[in-house]
């Protein structure tokens, strides 16, 4: 059975977080529902795997996920922070650390949440306490709760300070900041206890992290990817050297019994796919895609900065870096600089990590018993030292060797379809004690409609070229959870009038905007959408708002360009 030991041991797993339960909250707002816990752990419930695509198929790409960080301190003792599937407990813990670099059972419990919210919720906030909140109005909860301000004063959770006092209070019209349509944040830390995956000594790092994801039916690569942004902030007082973040997947392409697993070095990212053209038999908590099988890729969109060096490095030293060759000094941010993958076994040379050693070794492509992975075969019996495995013709520069070798995948390496995981990494870099490191992922699903397993990779390859090309542009909002349509611009606010405000029954609407066809969509006080036109044709229309309760609602105009939105009173 899938992971049986790991279902036996989560019962240790969840009395060993300090006695309580761990919370969790699903992104949901695209084709993609994942889950995400308060103390690290991704898309899973500590049961079964929790990254449903397509949403509502009940079949998932993930097992389970989670961030590695280690590296060396200046006495060379070796820090290392790591999750799986907490056989034997945890290295992470809700909540931040204050200005020693610890933490306390208080701060832990209290923080063992999630911040979920979405932009249309913000927006309707924003609207209504910059004109005045109308009678009856509720500020979502998550809005008055944001976390903005830690409790010893410092920065936390990123949002606009209105009256730039430096706290965070809705009251005073406050509101988050989040990336997406649909935003969760919540923040963990390593020294909230003994390590007791991994192990190792803890580091002292403060994670910050912000899911995210976008509602752009309109766009297949953005609406079946989600995104992950970590600011890792190291509260010790000791430099890491040859730091490295690993980014550790269980991947199960719906059945977990038929899978393999690859990299592409040009793309910056890891992936799973179908070992044949059909997914099954069924698995436990999982439904099989069936005939042409998805592939699922961790994409390394941007890594922690490259240590300084007074150069402007140009993108052909790096696989696919982030800000090199752009005429700015000291801004490259490394791209993913290993990948490996390793059997379900406990006792193999390439088998489960077990210790501090294992962990860190595998982020930089070492074996357990210390010599390097090889290139070819199952990366254990060659003469070439590799970065990466199963590269397949995607290091045409040959990065992951010093030079260019003949494709290397699980098919020409002869393998039986499987479970899987992997394990890729970035690094080596050096993490000043105070200093701000960040990491950004994206998670792209991919499916063909014919072709089976391989054109599925083609499909996802393509989706990352440009989730990439949008990341590196500056992706902005795509709009509400209601709203299909894409990004829109503001217009001129005086091509929208209505009339009369307050209203009871009609809005008499006169739209200039150029356009002879537009939508209307209005929404009550907590975003929500109510009433929805979709196609109008002439600039002068009337609007029944006869069966909305009293209060106060947005209401908006979309011409596939541009965008307005105002309020009014219904009475």
């Amino acid at each position: 059975m899938k992971k049986a030991t790991t279902l036996l041991f989560c019962i240790l797993c969840l009395q060993n977080i300090q006695s309580q339960t761990i919370v969790g909250a699903n992104l949901d707002i695209n084709n993609i529902k994942a889950r995400f816990n308060s103390e690290g752990s991704l898309f899973w419930d500590f049961s079964t795997g929790k990254f449903e695509v397509a949403k509502g198929s009940g079949s998932h790409t993930f097992f389970a996920a989670g961030l590695w960080v280690g590296g060396y301190d200046a006495g060379n003792v070796l820090k290392v922070a790591g999750q799986t599937y907490r056989q034997t407990g945890t290295d992470f813990w809700p909540g931040p650390l204050n200005t020693s670099g610890t933490t306390d059972s208080t701060t832990i419990h209290t923080y063992n949440k999630l911040w979920k919210v979405d932009k249309c919720a913000i927006d309707s906030f924003k609207v209504f306490c910059q004109t005045g909140l109308p009678v009856g109005y509720i500020t979502p909860s998550v809005i008055t709760t944001w976390p903005g301000i830690n409790p010893w004063g410092q920065p936390l959770a990123p949002f606009f300070d209105a009256n730039n006092d430096g706290l965070y209070n809705s009251d005073s019209c406050d509101y988050p900041l989040i990336k997406g349509d649909q935003a969760i944040f919540y923040v963990y830390n390593d020294n909230g206890g003994l390590h007791t995956e991994t192990g190792g000594p803890a580091i002292g790092i403060e994670i910050q992290a912000m899911a995210y994801a976008y509602n752009c039916k309109n766009d297949s690569a953005l609406y079946n990817t989600i995104f992950t942004n970590y600011r890792i902030i190291n509260k010790s007082s000791f430099r890491l050297d040859s730091a490295f973040v690993g980014n550790w997947s269980d991947l199960d392409i719906g059945s977990y019994t038929d899978d393999y697993v690859a990299c592409d070095v040009n793309r910056s990212a890891m992936y799973a796919y179908n070992g044949d053209l059909i997914d099954g038999p069924a698995s436990v908590g999982s439904v099989p895609y069936g005939a042409n099988p998805p592939a699922q890729a961790v994409v390394f969109l941007a890594g922690p900065y490259a240590d300084a060096d007074g150069l402007d490095n140009a993108s052909n030293t790096t696989p696919n870096g982030y800000d090199y060759g752009d005429g700015i000094v000291d801004n490259e941010r490394l791209g993913m600089s290993n990948f490996i993958y390793y059997n379900n076994n406990q006792n193999s040379t390439n088998g489960n990590p077990s210790g501090a050693d294992d962990y860190y070794q595998y982020m930089t492509s070492t074996w357990r018993n210390g010599t390097p992975v090889t290139y070819g075969g199952n990366g254990t019996t060659g003469l070439t030292p590799a970065n990466y495995m199963f590269p397949g013709t995607s290091d045409p520069a040959g990065f992951g060797t010093g030079t260019v070798q003949t494709p290397w995948d699980e098919t020409t390496s002869a393998n039986v379809p499987g479970d899987r995981r992997g394990l890729g990494s970035v690094g080596p870099f050096t993490f000043q004690p105070g200093a701000v490191q960040q990491v950004d992922f994206a998670y792209v699903y991919g499916r063909a409609t014919s072709g089976g397993n391989l054109a599925s990779v083609t499909v996802m390859q393509n989706r990352i070229d440009s989730v990439r090309q949008k990341f590196s542009a500056g992706i902005t909002p795509c709009g509400c959870a209601t709203n299909p349509n894409g990004i829109s611009s503001l217009t001129n606010e005086n091509t929208f009038n209505f009339y009369p405000n307050p209203a009871s029954t009609e809005l008499n609407i006169n739209y200039t905007g150029g356009s002879k066809t537009y939508s209307i969509k209005v929404y009550d006080a907590l975003g929500q959408l109510v009433k929805f036109v979709p196609s109008v044709s002439v600039n002068r229309n009337s609007l029944n708002i006869g069966d909305l309760n009293n209060g106060m609602y947005l209401i908006n105009i979309y011409d596939g360009e541009n965008s307005v939105t105002k309020r009014f009173v219904k009475q």
